[in-house]
């Protein structure tokens, strides 16, 4: 793991070292008082896959080592640490639980791309630090999707995974850079789905991941409700979040049915440019 810092652009930028304090392992923290903090929860140094987890509205450092329950930051990263360990338990893997922005803190406020813009190139940073021999896999939920869209052209990642999103903050494929896998997730229940589209300056979270200009792969989320229920222990759409962030892609399911998508040879992830599909 390298040590990395970016240009001062009104915010101080996060500085990226591993440091290990009470038993947790920070790569990155605000002096108390502030708002940022980013946690690893496993071996990210030796990993051979990472899942940087970005949550949404309401999280901060003043509740991020307090808050308890289901749509916790951290109850979410450690949980999804152990599915990943029981789904691939000869890999080494990690999760990086970024709250690395300033948050918005209520739905009024989620109208603005501001935070998501701010908190972008620390994203993207963080995954140019990373272990590069590492498979990374960037999940947002909900204004945390945001944030992933608008660092995937500048960072590096082979996955990205976009759970409730209101916005990918971009309104073309093109602009999430081409070498990324995207995937979404939308449960029927989900508001999200009457969240206003669109992009004005510094109004609006640009396009919803499965409109047709960004493309992205939906998977099934089973019979999880609502607009916080993705990481629900035991579920489908847990399940499959943790089998694209170990890269089983040929075990994520469709949603309303148990059948595994069928990915072509190859997945085009720009206007001029196709990998295969792993």
């Amino acid at each position: 793991m390298t040590t990395s810092t970016l240009p001062p652009r009104g915010d101080r930028p996060l500085r990226y070292r591993l440091l290990e304090t009470e038993g947790r392992r920070l790569l990155a923290c605000d002096p108390p008082g502030g708002t940022r903090v980013v946690e690893a929860l496993g071996e990210v140094a030796l990993a051979d896959h990472i899942a940087i987890l970005v949550p949404g509205n309401g999280h901060h450092l003043g509740n991020y080592f307090t808050e308890r329950g289901p749509v916790a930051p951290r109850a979410r990263g450690e949980l999804l640490l152990r599915t990943m360990q029981a789904l691939a338990p000869g890999s080494r893997v990690a999760v990086v639980v970024w709250v690395g922005y300033h948050a918005p803190r209520g739905l009024a406020a989620a109208v603005s791309n501001g935070p998501a813009r701010a908190g972008a190139a620390d994203l993207a940073e963080l995954t140019r630090v990373l272990p590069r021999a590492a498979h990374l896999t960037l999940i947002g939920h909900s204004y945390g999707s945001t944030v992933c869209g608008l660092a995937l052209a500048a960072g590096r990642a082979q996955d990205c995974v976009a759970l409730g999103s209101p916005g990918m903050g971009v309104w073309r494929r093109h602009e999430l850079g081409t070498a990324t896998r995207l995937w979404a997730a939308q449960a029927d229940s989900d508001w999200i789905r009457l969240f206003p589209r669109g992009r004005f300056r510094r109004i609006g979270l640009g396009r919803a991941p499965l409109h047709p200009a960004l493309g992205a792969t939906r998977f099934g989320t089973g019979d999880v409700t609502g607009h916080c229920g993705y990481y629900a222990e035991h579920s489908e759409s847990l399940r499959n979040i943790t089998r694209i962030a170990v890269g089983r892609y040929d075990e994520v399911t469709a949603p309303g049915t148990s059948a595994v998508i069928p990915l072509p040879r190859h997945t085009r992830l720009g206007a001029d440019t196709e990998v295969a599909a792993a």
